[in-house]
């Protein structure tokens, strides 16, 4: 694991501006290939932390998220990235992080098209906080939560356990995260078909080399629904994996009201985890313990 698991979308929201150059936020990201500069792109200093303005992170060859605003605040940010280089001591003990005006925008050599799904979205927001324990190495990914007036909302909290007394330049090294516990919730309106598939249409092409997202997206939901159906009732009751299956099936259009909770016995290493669908699948629902919920609207 790398240090960015302490400041969610750290790397991705704080971009290098000619502006703006020699800042630490600036800094951070200098030579940065995964944001591009859109009308209006500033980056500055905020009390602890930073702010960008129209930015567009690249999440594919084909295909980015726009964003009108985003703020990371974090414990003494601005101090800890101007000497990130030289690998502090210590890590955040607490962060905040906010991204208003999310638009998926497709980069296609057709500026038809390009407008056309510009204008027929509705713009979402994203924000988070977390709190990390040094001396314990406890870390809390507070409701990763983004929301769409028309498409619905979707919440991810997570609970991580890492070395104690971990500092940047272990982690730099080849540091390790355990996941414990997490948390999905989602109102589902058209969000999921909105922001989760392409992502993960994007994600598949990129493992499989496939050019048909659909046929990537149906494997995967077989492989899931194979693998949850080999959980044992130990971990996983009746009514639960009825929702899940429920929930997998219905993909890419999930319906309603879904909830899934996974607490670990053994902390899942997020950094020993492969790309291979069945093989992510299986291990992740190997030694956890399963609570689903599944509702129509």
């Amino acid at each position: 694991m790398r240090p960015f698991l302490l400041f969610p979308l750290l790397l991705s929201l704080a971009p290098l501006s000619v502006a703006a150059a020699e800042t630490p936020c600036a800094d951070l990201v200098n030579g940065s290939d995964i944001i591009q500069h859109v009308d209006g792109f500033a980056v500055s200093e905020l009390h602890d932390g930073c702010a960008v303005t129209n930015g567009l992170f690249k999440s594919g060859s084909r295909l980015g998220w726009s964003f009108d605003r985003a703020e990371l605040k974090g414990d003494d940010l601005v101090a800890f990235l101007k000497s990130i280089s030289a690998k502090p001591d210590h890590l955040p003990s607490w962060g905040r992080f906010s991204v208003e005006g999310i638009r998926f925008a497709p980069m296609m050599d057709n500026a038809f098209a390009n407008y056309i799904a510009s204008v027929q979205q509705w713009p979402m927001d994203v924000s988070s906080s977390f709190h990390f324990d040094a001396k314990d190495g406890y870390l809390d990914i507070q409701d990763v939560q983004l929301t769409n007036l028309r498409l619905g909302k979707a919440a991810l909290s997570a609970e991580f356990i890492l070395p104690k007394n971990t500092n940047v330049q272990s982690f730099a090294e080849g540091g390790s995260a355990g996941l414990t516990h997490l948390r999905f919730r989602l109102d589902n309106q058209g969000l999921f078909e909105g922001m989760a598939v392409p992502s993960l249409a994007s994600f598949l092409q990129q493992i499989t080399g496939s050019d048909d997202p659909a046929q990537g997206i149906n494997q995967l939901r077989n492989n899931a629904s194979t693998a949850l159906q080999m959980v044992p009732d130990s971990q996983i009751d009746a009514e639960s994996k009825k929702a899940l299956l429920k929930f997998l099936q219905d993909i890419p259009h999930p319906a309603g009201f879904f909830t899934l909770d996974l607490a670990f016995s053994k902390p899942l290493q997020i950094g020993t985890l492969g790309l291979d669908a069945a093989q992510l699948a299986q291990t992740a629902l190997a030694n956890a313990k399963i609570s689903v919920t599944y509702k129509a609207r």
